[in-house]
């Protein structure tokens, strides 16, 4: 029989010769009806002497992607999750070479009913990742379209944070967080970079530090006096340079160690949004995430080329999507242009304007 299912492997194994030359390896499928068909193509491609390239099962496939990529990324967690929607949703044996723009259809249907169009192309992004890695390395994988299968996305909202605004913001900020909001408006960062921002990655003599941004690319952006010394004001009691003290002693969790009042910990990517988002309740600011720090600051640069370089984007046209000029300064170079453009009416065709528009 050439169907066979080896001791501890859930995947059924095909072994057959055929003109003298033998073939054998796994089907990368649990059940033995799409085993048959695996084999059955296999045996098909081999009868016509054609090069046959290893199937694999799409679970297998973001198993082994994952292992080899996925678990290596910061968003590992969001990474796992979006995985097994994804096998769930197109099937989990299915051959990875039989994913179509008709079963992804199908999926794109079902899930953007639930959940944002961004949030559906971010599992395409994934799911593209995972076909080309194998396609890479010589397993069967379909071509597709991509970009029929991408869904419209909404505008990104943006938002601003006036002067006024973050005067009012930093009088009710806890004085814990108020450096790490500055750092944020002054250098333009993600809030992951900050908070996970390194001793060893800071050369204040040189004046330059190093985060680490999406995909772990490093970026290093330089230094202004004023986050130098923000970050000098930082005590070194850990790898991290932003630090908070604990107010009360708490039990360790999967994602911590045990706090002790008084001691000096590492801020987290979520745990202080409780008192960020009553800073901004305080101050009265509403619509305004802490992204919208860098938002900020990358505006007030007011060159879309510095702002380019300190955002750390690959492609200038992520930048533009960010960028924004201040309402005045276009309202400004608006009246500029309007001076140089249109003679300004006389006093007497002015009076005639108005004597007309009594009479109507």
């Amino acid at each position: 029989m050439s169907l066979y299912k080896p001791k501890k492997s859930k995947h059924w194994h095909y072994d057959f010769v055929i003109k003298g030359v033998r073939h054998h390896g796994s089907t990368h499928v649990a059940s033995k009806r799409d085993a048959q068909a695996v084999e059955d193509e296999v045996r098909r491609k081999a009868m016509l002497g054609e090069k046959v390239k290893p199937s694999i099962g799409l679970l297998a496939a973001c198993d082994a992607w994952f292992e080899a990529k996925g678990k290596f990324m910061r968003s590992e967690k969001t990474v796992k999750y979006q995985l097994v929607n994804l096998a769930d949703g197109l099937g989990p044996n299915v051959p990875l070479q039989d994913i179509g723009l008709v079963e992804i259809d199908r999926y794109v249907a079902k899930r953007r009913a639930t959940v944002s169009n961004a949030s559906v192309n971010r599992e395409m992004e994934l799911l593209r990742s995972v076909i080309n890695w194998h396609r890479a390395r010589g397993f069967s994988a379909p071509e597709i379209a991509w970009k029929e299968a991408m869904l419209r996305e909404a505008a990104v909202k943006t938002r601003v944070l006036s002067d006024a605004e973050e005067t009012a913001l930093f009088e009710k900020l806890p004085a814990s967080l108020k450096p790490i909001v500055e750092f944020a408006l002054i250098s333009g960062q993600r809030k992951a970079e900050i908070v996970t921002l390194r001793w060893s990655d800071v050369d204040l003599q040189a004046g330059r530090a190093t985060v680490w941004a999406k995909g772990q690319k490093p970026h290093t952006f330089p230094l202004t006096p004023r986050l130098t010394a923000i970050i000098a004001n930082q005590p070194k009691v850990c790898p991290q340079v932003f630090t908070y003290i604990a107010e009360r002693d708490s039990p360790p969790r999967k994602d911590r160690v045990a706090r002790k009042k008084g001691e000096r910990y590492p801020f987290s990517k979520q745990g202080w949004d409780r008192k960020w988002r009553r800073a901004l309740k305080d101050a009265g600011i509403e619509g305004f995430r802490f992204h919208d720090t860098r938002h900020t600051a990358l505006t007030r640069t007011g060159s879309i080329e510095v702002a380019f370089d300190l955002a750390g984007h690959s492609d200038i046209r992520t930048t533009k999507r960010y960028f924004h000029t201040a309402e005045e300064k276009v309202r400004e170079a608006m009246i500029a242009a309007e001076s140089r453009t249109i003679p300004e009416p006389s006093s007497t065709s002015v009076e005639k304007l108005r004597k007309s528009a009594n009479a109507r």
